[in-house]
């Protein structure tokens, strides 16, 4: 049985050695369509999805069970996509340097600080309308800083760790523009809360649960992400030209 050999018009390689997927459009909308999908496994639009459901569910599972599972199946269909754009393009022609267009990273940015703002947000109106438990409480509230302590360690990451190992999509200057506003954001919650409940009687040990757990997501995200990343270098690296 004979082989078939699938050819791909790729650019001239005198004018352009190395291609990226946005190069081509038949490699061009797997990629775009990765893109997106990777929005819904973004933790901030996740944690919007779960403030969201908590307040309109009125049960505990829902909101933790289908913004996860929804990350999940976005996470595994955007590392499908991606891969299968790459693969338009032999691996020694692979422009794996580039980075989307800056147009890209501005609305992803816009997009995450938009779905944590209203995901912290609708957890503030929730709170001011029930009398909770001060471990409920802290819990939830240890959980903002958490979110605010990761931006922070992230921007000082960003402006001060070595090119290789910083993030392609972030600039310092981009995520302090998202950490001003969901650190004021986080502040004036507290601050709202503060004439609902009496924070001295915060259950510290509560909060600091609440922080950890958010910071263990967070880490598990990156983890998750570190490893595709690898893993598709790895697939390019070890797939014949």
């Amino acid at each position: 049985m004979k082989t078939v050999r699938e050819t791909v018009a790729l650019p001239d390689s005198t004018e352009q050695l190395l291609v990226h997927p946005m190069d081509m459009t038949d490699s061009r909308k797997p990629f775009v369509a990765s893109w997106w999908f990777s929005f819904l496994a973004m933790p901030t639009v996740v944690f919007f999805f779960a403030a969201l459901l908590w307040i309109v569910s009125n049960n505990y599972v829902t909101p933790i069970v289908v913004p996860i599972a929804l990350a999940v199946i976005a996470s595994v269909l955007s590392a499908y996509l991606r891969n299968e754009a790459w693969a338009y393009i032999p691996r020694k022609r692979q422009d794996l340097q580039r980075r989307v267009p800056t147009r890209w990273i501005v609305f992803r940015s816009v997009v995450s600080t938009a779905s944590l703002l209203a995901g912290l947000v609708l957890l503030t109106l929730w709170l001011v309308e029930r009398e909770l438990d001060a471990g409920v409480l802290g819990y939830i509230l240890g959980s903002a800083f958490g979110i605010v302590l990761l931006m922070l360690i992230g921007l000082l990451w960003t402006a001060f760790a070595p090119s290789r190992l910083r993030a392609e999509l972030d600039s310092w200057t981009l995520q302090l523009t998202r950490l001003i506003p969901v650190g004021a954001a986080v502040a004036v919650g507290c601050l709202i809360v503060g004439q609902r409940y009496d924070l001295a009687d915060l259950d510290i040990s509560s909060a600091l649960i609440g922080a950890v757990v958010i910071i263990a997501v967070q880490i598990i995200w990156w983890l998750a992400s570190l490893w595709l990343s690898r893993r598709a270098a790895a697939r390019s690296t070890a797939r014949p030209d």
